[in-house]
């Protein structure tokens, strides 16, 4: 008798060689546009249309996640750094982790899959609700199969990265078709968002600070609140993920402009507690608490303050260890 392993092998194998035959057979630009039917047609040695190559249907939650029910706010950590994956979810007030090859390069991580096997296995440990990793390659096949791979990792926790491009476009609406879960992201312009709906994304990622840079005179700004006001006309299903977030105040900007998705680095996310005339009205509580006894040793049940982040979590400190 098969393990599951065996035929989770046996079934992805089957779908790579149907989808490289369609290929062969494909438009001689290479270009495929019907993505739906294509995709069915790859399908068809196991007779499936729908589901994770490799896992069965059961296996997979379905996309819709339900966030808190007393918001629907989402806020990312966009880094690759273990020690600080655990400083921010343990608040639990971050949904979940974003990466790309370059934050990789930056926090020192391999950009292979048995190392970002490796941090999404921590990431499950540290209880993170998603996380986020970006295929590469250079055309439409390899960055599906890529996808395929990266999304195998846990399909009930990966979302996968695709650039806004024409072949990202194209291995979009292929993995779709797949259930899997796909962000779009260096998204530059407001037209992006109505390709990033219209193939289904979860997610469209702007780079906020880039765009700025780029355009000048804080018209990325604009931009981003116009590619909103799209996606709430048009009653769509895909959020705005907004990046490249510099300072905790343009959160809050675009917040009140209808955003509610958001990744930020960690030094922005620590600027988010350390606001200078809250500390000092907390500087002056405990001041009182203190005059007037809260901290004595008799007649009080106070102890002292318990440091939440003395003891990093077993799966962040392993990770810290093996670099």
């Amino acid at each position: 008798m098969k393990g599951p392993n065996v035929f989770k092998l046996e079934h992805k194998m089957q779908h790579q060689m149907a989808y490289s035959s369609l290929m062969r057979k494909g438009s001689p630009s290479g270009i495929f546009f019907s993505g739906r039917t294509r995709l069915r047609s790859r399908c068809q040695p196991c007779r499936c249309e729908r589901g994770y190559p490799g896992a069965p249907n059961s296996a997979i939650k379905h996309f819709d996640k339900k966030t808190d029910p007393f918001t629907n706010l989402r806020i990312f950590v966009d880094s690759a750094n273990v020690t600080q994956w655990e400083l921010c979810l343990s608040t639990n007030l971050f949904y979940g982790i974003t990466t790309n090859p370059g934050i990789l390069e930056k926090d020192g991580q391999r950009c292979t899959l048995s190392n970002l096997t490796r941090l999404c296995r921590i990431g499950e440990e540290l209880g993170v609700r998603e996380m986020q990793f970006q295929a590469w390659g250079d055309s439409a096949q390899s960055m599906v199969s890529v996808a395929l791979d990266l999304f195998g990792m846990n399909p009930n926790l990966v979302v996968v990265k695709l650039p806004c491009t024409l072949e990202g476009f194209q291995a979009a609406a292929l993995l779709r078709e797949s259930a899997v879960r796909v962000t779009m992201t260096a998204m530059y312009t407001s037209s992006q968002v109505l390709l990033a709906q219209s193939v289904g994304a979860e997610y469209a990622a702007p780079y906020l600070g880039r765009m700025n840079d780029a355009y000048g005179n804080n018209q990325g700004y604009k931009e981003v609140v116009q590619m909103q006001r799209i996606l709430t006309t048009q009653k769509a299903r895909t959020r705005l993920l907004v990046a490249s977030i510099r300072d905790a105040f343009t959160m809050a900007s675009l917040a009140a402009e209808g955003c509610d998705t958001f990744t930020i680095s960690p030094s922005v996310a620590s600027k988010l507690f350390k606001v200078t005339y809250t500390l000092d009205a907390v500087e002056q509580f405990e001041a009182a608490a203190r005059r007037m006894g809260a901290y004595d040793l008799q007649g009080s049940a106070t102890t002292p303050t318990v440091h939440l982040h003395s003891h990093p979590h077993p799966a962040a400190a392993a990770a810290a260890s093996s670099q």
